[in-house]
């Protein structure tokens, strides 16, 4: 028996009756619908699909396609809240901002960034302003802070979408973000990617990922974050295509196969250990279930009715709308879901929704000044000034004057694949503010062994997790050629926009930079930082030199 008016859904009588009264009058096929989170198309700019074609519990909306300003979703959103005979839940990808619900929306800030800045207030700033931005397009629920924790610094998918490596830094830099999310009971939380991504080198678009931890270290790692995520209300979990055998083999099950299930398909851990265990209350969503990860574990018409019998309540993305769904029915027609599971997902469902007032509110067109507006722009520059990081200078170089450094050769690149990404990192407007400061920046020069006309090499490179991207290696072009080491000849700094790892593989690099992220206000915190117009205020949030001694010289 769900208990409604506990934490995290705290519903009154009123919302209480909605939800029961709501779920009795639904159909098999209604409430098999409200399993589902039907997905818009990121990438079109003409077709609209039947989002509501099997009536689903839930919309995703990106925000990454040309035409999806916020006028355009706001619009979308309304449009389908209209359409929809119960409200529906709208979830968007606002780790960083409103720029995951709409292209004209505010880049905050990475999580790492945000953590590098160790500032409660701007992490409770950020949180607030994510809300703000996604609740005037008509967004209610954020697939986000990740609570994952960073133990790999080869891992392709966490990486700056992580707040740190360590527990500690985690904890005080997302719970504060949650609970600023849900302060005002109309968006939802989700802490993911249960039961912990960081571990692996791998990705799980492409292949089941593995947590390695003993259930010792678990819990004082990954269980223990999560316990205090729970503990302070939040109100979904995202369980992903990883696996955690240890807590398999810790009950007795030594069968290779059954102890890798995936999360998003297990009983053992969404079930005994997220909910009995850890005490959880709320929902649980499933990761995209388009993944490999996932996929790879059987046929999709078997693991769609398993992953809500395993305790997972909706069903994230659709490969063929109407074909899962029959799968979903076929399921329940089979025994594999029963029906007193179904109606207790549904009744989660429907208690998300009430407890963000949805039963209360006629969809109506709202304000949309707070999207991309001048306090979240200049939150994010309070954010950029106190965590640009300075990770080494072992060569003294910095600051960087005109009358020392004069001449500057300035080597930009940027491969991203990432969603989460900025693309403003081109080196342009870098060049432009270097310039500003009086030093005249060269964007092509051959160096030579020695007697070169240029002072000093600045390598500028956004590398960050890209999904379907396996590898985070420097190409020839980011490291300046293959048979160069710009630092033998000629003082060098290699600023990451990026991925906060690179030393594992420039170990020898002298002047190291993190910013963690490419938008134009960390562009010009950087380069105030190298001038010495301000200091080096951010604090790194992971070992940036990953364990290697030599990286440290």
């Amino acid at each position: 028996m769900i208990n409604l008016k506990a934490k995290p859904f705290n519903l009154n009588d009123e919302a209480v009756q909605w939800v029961n009264e709501t779920l009795q009058g639904l159909s098999l096929e209604e409430k098999a619908g409200q399993l589902f989170i039907t997905v818009d198309l990121p990438f079109d700019t003409g077709a609209k699909p039947d989002l509501l074609g099997i009536r689903p519990g839930g919309v995703h909306v990106f925000g990454f396609s040309p035409h999806a300003n916020k006028q355009h979703q706001a619009a979308l959103i309304r449009d389908l809240q209209k359409r929809s005979k119960v409200p529906l839940l709208v979830s968007g990808d606002l780790e960083n901002g409103g720029q995951g619900g709409a292209n004209d929306g505010t880049n905050l800030a990475s999580n790492m960034q945000l953590a590098a800045a160790n500032d409660a207030n701007l992490a409770a700033a950020f949180g607030a302003a994510i809300e703000a931005e996604g609740y005037a397009m008509g967004f209610n629920w954020v697939y986000g802070p990740v609570v994952d924790i960073n133990y790999n610094c080869q891992n392709p998918i966490v990486n700056i979408r992580a707040f740190g490596d360590t527990p500690d830094v985690v904890e005080r830099t997302a719970l504060p973000v949650m609970e600023a999310i849900q302060k005002n009971n109309r968006m939802a939380a989700c802490v993911k990617h249960w039961p912990g991504d960081g571990m692996d080198d791998r990705d799980q678009h492409k292949v089941l990922t593995i947590n390695t931890l003993s259930m010792k270290e678990w819990r004082e790692t990954y269980g223990r974050v999560y316990k205090s995520a729970f503990e302070n209300g939040v109100k979904t979990v995202m369980s992903a295509h990883i696996a955690l055998p240890s807590y398999y083999e810790e009950l007795g099950i030594t069968d290779v196969r059954t102890k890798h299930t995936p999360g998003s398909l297990s009983h053992e851990l969404n079930t005994k250990l997220l909910r009995e265990e850890l005490g959880f209350n709320g929902l649980i969503v499933s990761d995209a279930t388009s993944m490999i990860g996932m996929t790879s574990f059987g046929r999709r018409k078997d693991i769609i009715p398993q992953c809500i019998a395993s305790g997972v309540d909706m069903f994230l993305f659709t490969n063929d709308m109407h074909d899962d769904f029959q799968a979903m029915l076929q399921g329940v027609h089979d025994g594999v879901l029963t029906e007193e599971r179904l109606d207790e997902a549904v009744t989660r469902i429907l208690a998300l929704k009430a407890s963000l007032g949805l039963h209360l509110t006629q969809e109506e067109e709202r304000e949309l000044d707070a999207v991309g507006s001048a306090a979240h722009l200049q939150l994010a520059e309070d954010i950029a000034v106190k965590s640009v990081t300075l990770v080494k200078d072992t060569q003294g170089l910095l600051p960087l004057t005109p009358e020392k450094q004069k001449r500057i050769l300035l080597l930009a690149a940027s491969d991203e694949a990432s969603f989460f990404a900025d693309k403003a990192a081109t080196g342009d407007e870098f060049a432009r503010i270097l310039s500003e400061e009086g030093f005249n920046v060269l964007r092509e020069y051959e160096v030579k062994e020695e007697n070169n006309e240029i002072d000093a090499v600045v390598f500028l490179v956004q590398k960050s997790p890209g999904f379907m991207q396996n590898s985070m290696r420097l190409s020839p072009h980011e490291t300046g050629g293959i048979f160069k080491w710009y630092p033998i000849q000629v003082p060098t700094v290699f600023i990451s926009l990026g991925n906060p790892y690179t030393l594992y593989e420039l170990p020898s690099m002298p002047t190291m930079i993190n910013a963690y992220n490419a938008t134009l206000a960390v562009q010009k915190a950087i380069v105030h930082c190298l001038v010495g117009k301000q200091p080096f205020r951010g604090e790194s949030p992971v070992d940036a030199f990953c364990g290697l001694e030599w990286a440290r010289l």
